[in-house]
């Protein structure tokens, strides 16, 4: 275990270290197409300095989880909880969630804080930071709620069905997952942000040409709202989001004032994309099927644990199984990112293809990727293995790539005048 464990950390250290300092050619000679030497510097050093700021994350979670699973702190930490609550099962098990939770918080502070400071350095927000501590406090109180949620219904399960949890967990995540994206745009979001449907605001005379890419795509879009993105940030962005009756397209009101009507059409109708494609739906339908997998290799860890390691458990219930569910989740998120994010690019390529399809403007597509690349400081000629092990989006060139071979088989817009 211990030989196991060493690997791994030399291995996740060797990661680190490509991710943050390998260098592709090839990468840079394919983005001077589109951007100048000093815009492809310039974001690389931004994209370098976040990624530090990511690992050094990731290096403190990781590191305080196996200092709880592999050492007998975690379990010194169970029994203290279960001393506390005078031996209940389920207060030892939400007692010691409130530790984990709050010994994180404390450890990531540092380094949230430092990603904001760092983002102000950089110019991508000019908020105050008491602006900000309020959006984090309320960041952590609904993770606290919906970490509550899964904790005292996982344990539940835990201690009813031993053997066969993964099962239900399986169909509860499912229906977790189905409520919050049902749940999220109409309850969470208005928590940091106001939204408000385009027809009311000062850009109300756009609608007429996003209905005409809704019509073209024939599907039901009931709304499409702006945030009012620029109190938090200077980012230009747009989103699909919502579940049933609750879907819905967000724009930021930085995208409205800063892009043209044609640009923001042809970012309009890749979120369309993503709803003619039903790629929320898809992505819970795909998320469930690896939970099951997911779930059934816990439940079969879990049940060799016992009585084994510094944890020593005495059953999958036991309040100190946390810690080790815990290390597990961020373990095989790592291993399943790489799938989760090939899936994410090709919901992308898809919505890009729709994008194309349906504004036919591909070089006003072309223009706000160049304008959007700009302005979010996005590394627009990153490595493979980063590309691979990180990007949710193909890379920008990638996507210009698209729109230009697109051009050249259908034409421009004025071309087909």
């Amino acid at each position: 275990m211990r030989f196991g464990l060493l690997s791994g950390c030399i291995l996740f250290f060797a990661v680190c270290c490509y991710s943050l300092f390998g260098h592709s050619e090839e990468a840079v000679r394919r983005a001077e197409a589109h951007f100048t030497a000093d815009t492809i510097a310039h974001n690389a050093q931004f994209a370098l300095e976040r990624r530090a700021l990511f690992w050094a994350g990731a290096f403190v979670e990781l590191g305080f989880l196996v200092l709880l699973v592999f050492t007998k702190l975690g379990r010194r930490i169970a029994d203290g909880c279960h001393y506390l609550t005078g031996g209940l099962w389920l207060p030892t098990v939400l007692l010691v969630g409130v530790y984990y939770f709050a010994a994180e918080a404390l450890l990531r502070f540092p380094m949230n804080v430092g990603r904001f400071l760092h983002s102000t350095a950089w110019g991508m927000t000019s908020r105050p930071i008491e602006d900000w501590l309020v959006d984090y406090a309320k960041s952590l109180g609904v993770s606290a709620a919906i970490g509550a949620i899964v904790l005292v219904g996982l344990f539940l399960l835990l201690r009813w069905l031993p053997c066969l949890w993964w099962l239900p967990a399986t169909a509860a995540a499912s229906a977790l997952a189905v409520a919050y994206a049902f749940v999220l745009p109409v309850v969470i979001e208005p928590i940091f942000n106001t939204f408000t449907p385009i027809e009311r605001t000062q850009w109300a005379s756009l609608e007429p040409r996003f209905r005409d890419i809704v019509r073209r795509a024939g599907v039901e879009v009931d709304e499409v709202m702006v945030v009012d993105a620029s109190r938090q940030g200077h980012h230009s962005n747009a989103y699909f989001t919502g579940f049933g009756a609750t879907r819905r397209i967000v724009l930021y009101d930085n995208l409205l004032n800063r892009f043209t009507p044609s640009e923001v059409e042809t970012i309009l109708a890749h979120e369309v994309g993503h709803w003619y494609h039903d790629h929320i739906v898809l992505g819970i339908a795909m998320a469930t099927g690896g939970a099951l997998v997911g779930f059934l290799v816990v439940a079969c860890i879990l049940l060799w644990a016992r009585g084994r390691g510094r944890l020593s458990l005495a059953c999958p219930s036991d309040p100190a199984a946390l810690f080790l569910l815990l290390f597990l989740y961020v373990v095989g998120q790592w291993l399943a990112a790489p799938v989760q994010n090939a899936v994410s690019r090709h919901f992308e390529r898809q919505a890009d293809a729709a994008s194309l399809k349906w504004a036919k403007e591909p070089d006003a597509f072309i223009a706000a990727e160049i304008r959007l690349a700009k302005e979010n400081l996005i590394n627009v000629a990153p490595l493979h293995f980063n590309v691979w092990l990180f990007a949710s989006h193909p890379p920008v060139v990638d996507r210009i790539q698209m729109a230009n071979d697109w051009k050249k088989g259908n034409g421009t817009a004025d071309d087909r005048r």
